[in-house]
């Protein structure tokens, strides 16, 4: 099928193509993975609006953003069509994201949600970038955090830096090999962020060649084991800690403790 942006999240896009959050969810719990695909679930958090919301105001259309979502908007009072006060912090540090011109000029010449496919070990793969500057040919990512503060990262059982622990620089990596097929060698590729803090801070980080090899090599390895779970070639293992495996937990012998 071809992609664009009113099929890319939909239920055969995401049964034709791998992507990066889908493979994170694989990584996760391979059996929840799996009831979301079939059933089409499509958990929207609150972080995962937020962030939606964020890049609206700052590379976006924000008032077609709100029209699409009016549970953003306040319905009574003097406030009646603005975004509510819990929201508060996102727009604060969009205000901080757009003070900086070094931001503001990289997203004023780069194209927006731009969609592309390629092929990973044989396998079909979607992205959608936030930022293209397709004249330099350079790949720019937008995130709105919490904090910058390391997280721990049950893999590594280590504190990380935040961008590695929620999978962002394998994110880049898989968005480089991408434009790389489609495109050639990408020139930069950086990630721009805010935080929700009181106080917002902002980074801007690129990442050097051989970080995004060794992330690209660790899509590689799993991504071929997800597609045969997703084809029904292999079964799914389920996590057994998440909140679908608990659901579903069926106890039918005593587990021996030695």
């Amino acid at each position: 099928m071809n992609l664009n942006l009113d099929n890319y999240y939909s239920v055969e896009a995401n049964k034709e193509y791998m992507s990066v959050s889908q493979f994170k969810n694989f990584k996760l719990c391979e059996a929840k993975a799996m009831y979301d695909l079939e059933n089409d679930f499509q958990e929207e958090k609150q972080s995962f609006l937020e962030g939606q919301l964020f890049e609206a105001l700052v590379s976006g259309d924000a008032n077609l953003f709100k029209a699409q979502h009016p549970e953003l908007l306040s319905t009574r009072g003097a406030t009646a069509g603005q975004i509510k006060s819990e929201f508060k912090k996102v727009i604060n540090a969009s205000e901080k994201f757009n003070d900086q011109v070094f931001f503001r000029d990289i997203i004023d010449r780069c194209e927006k949600q731009i969609v592309l496919t390629g092929e990973i070990k044989g396998i079909k793969v979607k992205c959608m970038l936030d930022l293209f500057d397709k004249k330099a040919n350079s790949i720019y990512d937008i995130k709105c955090m919490k904090d910058f503060k390391e997280q721990w990262n049950k893999d590594e059982k280590a504190y990380m830096p935040w961008y590695y622990t929620y999978g962002y620089v394998l994110q880049l990596a898989v968005y480089r090999e991408i434009v790389r097929q489609n495109f050639g060698e990408p020139k930069e590729i950086g990630l721009i962020a805010a935080t929700k803090e009181e106080i917002p801070d902002i980074q801007a980080l690129s990442f050097d060649s051989s970080l995004l090899d060794l992330e690209l090599e660790q899509f590689k390895n799993d991504i071929e084991r997800y597609d045969k779970i997703k084809k029904g070639i292999e079964e799914p293992v389920a996590c057994t800690l998440c909140s679908y495996c608990k659901e579903h937990k069926v106890i039918d012998s005593f587990k021996e403790v030695k």
